[in-house]
């Protein structure tokens, strides 16, 4: 017999780069491995955060960031193979291209295999909803807010059975108001090059249209004139990941407000979230299509912050539908800059109280302990209790499956 607590676990990703399927699985393989429960593996083509894995956390480079159908098929075997080699006991797949290949594998290994519902996967052909529908088909199924358990049943109301809420977290004890000094917003002020006194408008996320950056800033032109009497800076946080044609679309909007009197700051990243988000006066999510959880919401609330996000998705989970946070429909320019106004219009007292709401309201329903525990949960539901002699493995140059596959 072998303690459920020591067994391996596999994540399995397309790349450990940024992003917040990447953050995720991160900070869910690190805090269950200091729990002491599992032994952890991940499985992905490597980037930022396979080197930030302490070393009883193991990475194993494959070539799964690909949707070549071939390359799929050889994925399944490279998986299959670790899994044998390492005794793997429950590989958890977190995006679609390596799940299908993960699914293979895990049927001829004959271990379970579980998934995690990261994104709404949009798609109306018959072809491209079979292919998101690998999300669906875990033995175990998590949603991670319940916008997305609503659109799994939605869209594949005949995979449902095994559906497991567990709604994202963050660290709450990283995101602390109570943390935070002086010292380290000033860091941050310098940082981005915010001018002492500025009232700041921050809006995290990596550039990529759906992110609203466009609307953003296009709404603000609008107001340029009152935004400059109110000594406004923004800035944008987010790494434009190669879209070098969005960032030059986004450089001219924003000239057009430097050119107005307002300083418009761009960063890749930023060194301290946390001070990033004590500086600002309102932080924003402008998602103009609906987000699956809504990170940046979740850790601006959980510091206090005034937000304001697009009324669609996991924000108006976050947002206590609007208690919270403050929600205006995606794309609705006055009703931004509205919004806008009356929250740098109310009173200091009155922000403080929402803001000190808003982190309870984060620590009591989407904290990373909270996740951890469920996850944990999860896993000991499918953990066997005995781990079966392995068979050899297979080789690359021998055929890609054993007979029975099954999907």
């Amino acid at each position: 017999m072998i303690s459920k607590a020591t067994q391996p676990i596999l994540q399995i990703l397309p790349s450990f780069d940024a992003g917040g399927v990447e953050r995720v699985t991160f900070e869910t393989v690190t805090g269950l491995a200091n729990k002491h429960f599992g032994q952890h593996h991940v499985a992905s083509a490597g980037g930022r955060y396979a080197g930030q894995l302490p070393i009883n956390i193991t990475h194993h480079q494959l070539p799964l960031k690909t949707k070549n159908p071939f390359t799929l098929l050889l994925n399944a075997r490279r998986l299959y193979n670790l899994i044998k080699r390492k005794g793997i006991s429950v590989a958890h797949a977190r995006s679609r291209a390596p799940a299908w290949s993960a699914l293979i594998a895990c049927r001829c290994a004959k271990i379970p295999f579980v998934t995690t519902y990261h994104g709404t996967y949009n798609g109306a052909s018959w072809l491209k909803m079979h292919y998101n529908s690998i999300m669906a088909r875990g033995d175990r199924v998590i949603a991670i807010s319940r916008f997305i358990l609503n659109h799994i049943e939605k869209k594949h109301p005949t995979l449902t059975s095994k559906l497991t809420f567990i709604p994202e977290g963050i660290d709450t004890s990283y995101f602390d108001p109570a943390l935070m000094t002086q010292n380290r917003i000033d860091a941050v002020r310098h940082e981005f090059d915010v001018p002492t006194g500025s009232t700041v408008l921050l809006l995290p996320g990596r550039l990529t249209r759906w992110k609203g950056q466009t609307w953003f800033l296009n709404a603000l032109r609008y107001r340029a004139d009152w935004l400059k009497s109110r000594n406004v800076c923004v800035v944008i946080v987010g790494d434009a990941q190669g879209r070098v044609d969005y960032y030059e679309e986004l450089l001219q909007l924003a000239d057009d407000l430097i050119v107005g009197g307002v300083p418009v700051r761009f960063k890749t990243d930023c060194t301290d979230l946390p001070a990033a988000y004590a500086l600002a006066d309102i932080v924003f999510s402008c998602s103009i299509e609906p987000e699956a959880f809504g990170r940046i919401a979740a850790e601006a609330l959980s510091m206090g912050r005034p937000f304001i996000g697009t009324r669609h998705g996991g924000t108006v989970e976050l947002t206590g539908e609007g208690r919270f946070g403050s929600m205006v429909t995606p794309g609705d320019d006055a009703a931004l800059l509205a919004e806008i106004e009356r929250t740098l219009n109310q009173k200091p007292e009155v922000l403080t109280k929402r803001g000190a709401l808003a982190r309870a309201h984060i620590q009591a329903n989407y904290s990373l302990d909270q996740m951890l525990r469920l996850t944990q949960e999860l896993y000991e539901s499918v953990l066997p209790s005995v781990i079966p002699a392995s068979p050899p493995v297979i080789s690359d140059s021998s055929p890609v499956i054993p007979a029975k596959a099954g999907i």
